[in-house]
């Protein structure tokens, strides 16, 4: 059978030369970058700042990292193919570093930045999150690398990254003795499919993220696991060592999200089952000789329920579960209430629902289509492959099988971003076995066809997904979400206006309000700003004089001003009507920096009297 790894060519000058002008091209890139830092906020990283110099640099050399990767023979070329296209990939994800931002993320990663900053503080004890493995690695980062610990939040996030891009190769080629199958493996890994911006959420410190960026590893230890000697790396240790590594690498996915945790779980115990049931009724088989689940299993229920079980967070999730799905059964909440109310928005600004999904999701279902049909050829008996790869997808299908449709019980209501994060951490397996199908199936092709064909219109598809993918990396205008970009000049308004507002006197926003902010500079911890209660309504905000009782402040960003009126178009807040705020009587203007503005807004009290004051003196 023709491989994507043998050839017979002997002239290897010319991948030679291609692999040099791309690490040339890719060293450019990031000069390119890195040469032009920031100045303020950017609505788009892709259209905004960022050099086409480094769009140039990035697109050369992914090219031909993909190019030298399928048509490189066996040995060192392929693999310098691999490296090139992920270091490509690298510098995408971490663009926000290379081109000097303060901070990336304005949603959940700045109460994590608070959280952080509250670990290092001492004012929080790592006992005293729900998941403290990003927080307390970005500490270690932060110490190690001596920068401050925004930066090394994203210095982290960026080492998950690095490790996705490792792993999923390395668990294709754990499952397949196929070295053609690894290197799509290692392809397929620069799609970054988890990523879905809908409960998975793109480069940002985010744990949930995160934790499914490294379940590759987890992946990888299960896999050996399972299909390793019995007396593999044993010691005088009473346990293995690579025992007592999978051990560690499963209390960590505990640490790092209890509900990846959780996923983990449903797919040990469906492991599990099916090895009983074959060890029971087929017991000759290649399942029956591998090494038990069992311990594993029982050593991750244990650790997610004493670390999970009698915590507020969990119980609070638990009960909104329950609750969402309750009142879906009766007929109170609709599935997909993230998408509806997505849906909803989108309409009002002339797009639609099907197109985002389309932007998000078409590199995805293809991927999750050659899963499913490799999952089909194995429980049809139809694979044949080697013992240990049939048996691997086979765990993988029945543990899919079950995973989804628990996942589907958090596509409720309120809840219902949780089944995109289940979705992300599904694409992790997409991407594995869709490698092994699409080996499959184009070296099944190239016995008719010729393979050089093959090969070219395999580097034409996977070039033409990579760039599908890399435009949804970051959120863009592209799929009408702003850039989460957070600035320095951001960070120091709000920080100077939080140290010398009056006493008594809220400061709000619009939409939710500044509590994120408020997270980010001040800590979480003894904060008292409350969730989504300080946001102004769209109504209110161009007679906002005496429109309250009490006083109080109004803060604005640029990027806000440039996130309603070229993202969300005016949805809510047009530029006109956010620029009111300047000539409105009774709205003092009293800071601005050139990306922070903040107004004193007169309460009814004070307008009253004040008017009651020039009465007198009149």
């Amino acid at each position: 059978m023709s491989t994507l790894t043998t050839s017979d060519t002997p002239a290897f000058r010319g991948q030679k030369i291609a692999l040099a002008v791309g690490y040339l091209a890719l060293a450019g890139a990031v000069l390119y970058a890195y040469g032009a830092p920031t100045t303020g906020y950017e609505i788009s990283i892709y259209t905004q700042g960022t050099p086409i110099g480094y769009w140039l640099g990035f697109a050369v050399a992914i090219t031909i990292a993909i190019g030298v990767t399928l048509y490189a023979p066996e040995g060192y070329l392929s693999l310098a193919g691999l490296a090139l296209g992920g270091g490509a990939l690298l510098s995408l994800a971490g663009l926000p570093i290379l081109r000097n931002y303060y901070f990336y993320g304005t949603g959940d990663a700045l109460t994590h930045l608070g959280w952080t900053k509250d670990l290092f503080e001492g004012v929080l004890s790592a006992f005293g999150l729900f998941y403290p493995g990003l927080h307390t690695t970005s500490l270690f980062m932060s110490g190690v690398a001596g920068v401050a610990i925004p930066r090394s939040m994203l210095l982290v996030v960026l080492a998950y990254v690095l490790a996705y891009i490792v792993f999923v190769p390395l668990c294709v080629r754990s499952m397949t003795s196929h070295r053609g199958a690894m290197l799509l493996g290692g392809l397929a890994a620069f799609l970054l499919l988890p990523i879905n911006h809908l409960g998975m959420n793109y480069m940002t410190p985010h744990p949930i993220t995160d934790s499914v960026l490294l379940s590759p590893v987890v992946i990888y230890f299960l896999i050996n696991y399972l299909t390793s000697p019995a007396d593999v790396f044993e010691s005088r240790f009473p346990i293995p060592a690579l025992t007592g590594l999978f051990a560690v690498v499963l209390g960590a996915s505990v640490l790092y999200h209890p509900q990846q945790a959780a996923n983990l779980i449903i797919l040990f115990i469906t492991i599990s089952a099916v090895q009983f049931v074959y060890r029971s009724v087929r017991p000759d088989s290649r399942i029956a000789d591998h090494k038990t689940l069992y311990g594993p299993t029982m050593f991750l229920i244990g650790s997610f329920m004493l670390w999970s079980v009698g915590r507020g967070r969990y119980e609070q999730s638990v009960d909104a579960v329950l609750r969402e799905l309750l009142s879906f059964l009766r007929g109170g909440t609709g599935a997909g209430g993230a998408v509806a109310s997505r849906q909803n928005s989108l309409t009002e600004i002339g797009a639609s629902v099907v197109e985002v999904f389309l932007k998000l999701f078409s590199v995805s279902a293809i991927f999750a289509t050659l899963a499913g049909l490799l999952m089909l050829t194995s429980l049809f008996g139809r694979l044949r492959d080697t013992p240990d790869t049939d048996a691997l997808v086979r765990y993988f299908t029945v543990g899919l099988v079950v995973l989804f449709p628990y996942s589907l019980v958090f596509f409720v209501g309120s809840v219902s971003k949780l089944f995109f994060r289940n979705v992300g951490f599904m694409m992790v397996f997409a991407t594995i076995l869709g490698s092994i199908a699409l080996y499959r199936y184009v070296s099944g092709l190239s016995e008719f066809v010729p393979e050089v064909g093959v090969r070219g219109a395999i580097a034409v598809v996977v070039v033409m997904m990579v760039a599908l993918s890399a435009i949804v990396v970051f959120p863009s205008p592209y799929i009408y979400q702003p850039n989460q970009q957070v600035t320095e000049g951001q960070i120091q308004g709000y920080e100077y206006a939080f140290d010398h507002q009056a006493a008594g006197v809220a400061m709000y926003g619009l939409r939710s309000g500044p509590w994120r902010f408020s997270h980010g500079v001040e800590g979480v911890e003894g904060n008292p700003i409350q969730q989504n209660q300080r946001g102004i309504a769209e109504a209110n905000l161009s007679a906002l004089a005496g429109d309250s009782e009490e006083d109080r402040y109004v803060g604005i960003t640029d990027g806000i001003r440039q996130r309603e009126s070229e993202v969300y178009r005016g949805l809510r807040y047009s530029r006109a009507n956010i620029s009111t705020l300047d000539t409105q009587p009774g709205v003092h203007h009293v800071q601005s920096n050139g990306e922070f503005d903040l107004y004193f807004v007169p309460g009814e009290r004070t307008v009253a009297a004040n008017a009651t004051a020039n009465t007198t003196a009149g």
